[in-house]
């Protein structure tokens, strides 16, 4: 197979799954591995005029993405050798009558099976888009879904081209913004950058401004970048300037920013789209596209759990379907009494408490006290059940730690009330109890509070606080 009749052939792969076609860069990658497979991304780099580092990376997902389209492991060596494979087995016959569905009125959207339930947001980033904003803050948990959401908003809106940075999740290897300008002017616009900062920038924003084409700027996992009160850190605050001109009333582009925690940067103009979990009826449409029946309340208690997240729905699916053959009900009963029993799941919780643990210890302490509660017969707490497991905080800084725990989603609070989603509460208890003395002084703080609250019992629900305190 000739390298553009293997590139046809993986791109029409890829649409009949996803909707959507492999970009210019994917591309470039696989022509120069299909023509020599020992080829370094060094030297694909220095030929096209990319950076190593960001040639690894679009690579990294290309090889993901290309894993789950044939149904086998793939990476840089492996990949000319499992097309090949593919192309001659059973699994191209099957992808041959998907073809055909296309080409009879399907519509490829449709098949793309991991993008449930998001037909709301997508339509309320275009009225934004329409209106005029030009950076959008896209905030929520880990794994709720926003970096799907902002990739999946720009290709459905048919951008000309879009520029991404993608931040590291260590601090350390955090990418200068100077070499990030330098990057886009030279790969998009054929400029030069400016011996100064400021000339980089300056030219970006002529560029941006001159253009008619609709340009998109991707910039992912802002967090990293951040300090516990939302600013850049200090070594990093040329960031800054560039969000200002991204910002730019007058620049012909629009900016989708991902982040758990939330930006405060007052000199620059940011709208904060915050996204929430998917709700149980998009769980429902992904199950069944996997071919996984189960009733409503199965699905629903799930969900609950673990407060839609987008990420938890994808790995226990795969769980399901490895591990119980895809019997829900088993998977459900085996191991709704431990949320985090999947290791990716583990993880992605744990690296949220970790990062808070590392930015702003108050608040850590904080999440883990609140697993002391149990959140069943009383699913909620009044302010005061908060307040006074921060006996050890300033009377003065309390509401700002609180505050601190809802801007990053996780604790819930809603009409003077707050609660963990029982995944975080999973995590939280977990690394309370580690600690025994502190164990046995949070739960005396909130024994006390529950007994404060009832003063005499006249009906069910105080019956139930009072009980609370045993």
């Amino acid at each position: 197979m000739g390298v553009e009749e293997a590139l046809e052939f993986v791109d029409n792969l890829v649409f009949l799954q996803t909707g959507e076609h492999l970009d210019k860069t994917q591309r470039i990658i696989l022509r120069n591995l299909w023509e020599d497979e020992k080829r370094t991304y060094q030297h694909i780099a220095n030929s096209r005029g990319y950076t190593e580092a960001h040639l690894k990376a679009v690579g990294a997902e290309l090889w993901h993405l290309l894993s789950k389209v044939l149904g086998a492991k793939v990476s840089k060596s492996t990949f000319q050798g499992v097309v090949q494979g593919f192309r001659t087995n059973q699994q191209s016959q099957k992808a041959s009558q998907i073809l055909n569905l296309a080409t009879n009125g399907t519509k490829p959207q449709d098949l793309d099976s991991n993008f449930v339930g998001r037909d709301r947001q997508i339509a309320e980033l275009h009225t934004l888009f329409n209106r005029g904003e030009k950076v959008i803050l896209i905030q929520g948990e880990g794994g709720v879904g926003k970096t799907r959401l902002a990739r999946k908003y720009f290709k459905s809106q048919k951008f000309n081209f879009v520029l991404e940075l993608w931040m590291a999740t260590e601090i350390q290897n955090l990418t200068p913004v100077e070499s990030v300008v330098e990057e886009w002017l030279r790969r998009y616009f054929n400029e030069e950058p400016g011996g100064d900062f400021g000339i980089s920038l300056e030219r970006l924003r002529r560029k941006l401004r001159e253009q008619t084409s609709k340009i998109g700027i991707f910039i992912d996992n802002l967090e990293t970048a951040l300090d516990k009160n939302g600013k850049f850190l200090e070594y990093r605050r040329p960031y800054v300037e560039l969000l200002r001109v991204l910002a730019d009333s007058d620049v012909h582009s629009v900016t989708l920013v991902t982040s758990r925690e939330r930006l405060r940067e007052s000199s620059v103009e940011v709208y904060l789209y915050p996204l929430e979990g998917l709700d149980d009826e998009a769980w429902r449409e992904f199950f069944s596209s996997c071919h996984i029946n189960c009733d409503c309340t199965i699905l629903s208690e799930m969900c609950r759990a673990y407060g839609g997240n987008a990420k938890a729905m994808q790995i226990i699916r795969g769980a399901i379907l490895t591990d119980f053959s895809g019997d829900i009900h088993s998977y459900w009963q085996e191991n709704s009494t431990d949320l985090l029993i999947e290791r990716e799941l583990k993880d992605l919780v744990a690296s949220q408490f970790t990062r808070l643990q590392q930015i702003d210890l108050e608040a850590y302490r904080l999440l883990c006290r609140l697993g002391c509660y149990r959140y069943q017969d009383i699913p909620s707490l009044p302010i005061e059940g908060v307040l006074c497991l921060l006996w050890d905080v300033p009377a003065q800084k309390r509401r700002g730690v609180i505050k601190a725990l809802q801007d990053l989603s996780l604790i819930e609070a809603k009409k003077g009330q707050s609660w963990l989603h029982p995944v975080i509460r999973d995590e939280a208890i977990s690394r309370l109890r580690l600690i025994s003395e502190e164990w046995e002084l949070v739960n005396r703080k909130a024994a006390e509070c529950w007994t404060q609250r009832v003063v005499s019992i006249t009906n069910i629900y105080d019956a139930l606080t009072a009980l609370e305190a045993y």
